[in-house]
This record gives structure tokens, C-alpha cells and sequence, in this order.
């Protein structure tokens, strides 16, 4: 190993673009129950907390954003994210509650342990019961 790549390195955030990073960061912390970081925070970059000391997860203020058009391909989703849930009753009613929109379910995926939904921003996210 060089000295170049003998260090270990650490995922600082996973950032997701939007309009709005407070009121993204508010859906994510009612979602999974993270309180946002303030001393990392600022009006263009909102960080959450993750409770068990992973990296967070953070908002970045982008005026132009666009959402995904999920299923459909004129937007491609870039990344998305994965919820571990008990069960997908459980996951369907969280994401609700948090203000999340469902959205299709592939035709092929409709007996799959997961479910898409759309954050108040327009990102597709799924909720995954436990194997």
C-alpha cells in the first residue's frame, strides 16, 4: 500500500440538491427521526445527524433543481435512497405521515419487499422491509 492510499477514508455526507435544504432536512429528521446538526448547518447546506455516528445526511440549496420524472426517463434519478422498515405497512405509513408522495410501483416489482415514494422536493426514495 502507498502512503497515498494507506489512510482510510470516511464518506463526509451524502447531499441531496433542492430548493428548500431546511424543509427537505425537516421531511428526512420526521421521516427517520435525525435532528438536524445546526453547528454543520447553514441557509444553503443543511446537515441531519445520523444518531449512530454515520455520515450525514445533507441538503444543498440549488434554485434551479429539477426533479426526477421517475418512472419515467426524461429525468433520470442520479442516486436514491433506501429506508430500512420492519414492515412495508410500517414504511407506507411513515412516509405519509413525514409528507412523503407514493409513486409507482414497477409492473415487474409489484410483489418486491420495497415501495417508492417522492420526498416534498420531487426525489424517489424506497422504503425496504427487513429480509
Amino acid at each position: 500500500m502507498t502512503a497515498s492510499t494507506s489512510t482510510a477514508l470516511r464518506l463526509a455526507a451524502f447531499a441531496l440538491d433542492c430548493p428548500d435544504p431546511r424543509a427537505l432536512a425537516a421531511f428526512y429528521g420526521r421521516l427517520l427521526g435525525w435532528e438536524i446538526d445546526e453547528a454543520e448547518s447553514e441557509p444553503d447546506w443543511v446537515e441531519l445527524a445520523d444518531p449512530a455516528g454515520g455520515a450525514p445526511l445533507a441538503f444543498q440549496r440549488d434554485p434551479h433543481f429539477r426533479p426526477p420524472t421517475w418512472p419515467g426517463r426524461e429525468r433520470p434519478q442520479m442516486a436514491h435512497l433506501d429506508v430500512r422498515v420492519q414492515t412495508l405497512e410500517e414504511g407506507h405509513e411513515r412516509a405519509l405521515a413525514a409528507g412523503a408522495t407514493p409513486l409507482p410501483q414497477p409492473e415487474d416489482q409489484l410483489d418486491a419487499s420495497w415501495r417508492v415514494y417522492a420526498d416534498p422536493a420531487g426525489h424517489p426514495f424506497c422504503m425496504c422491509a427487513c429480509a
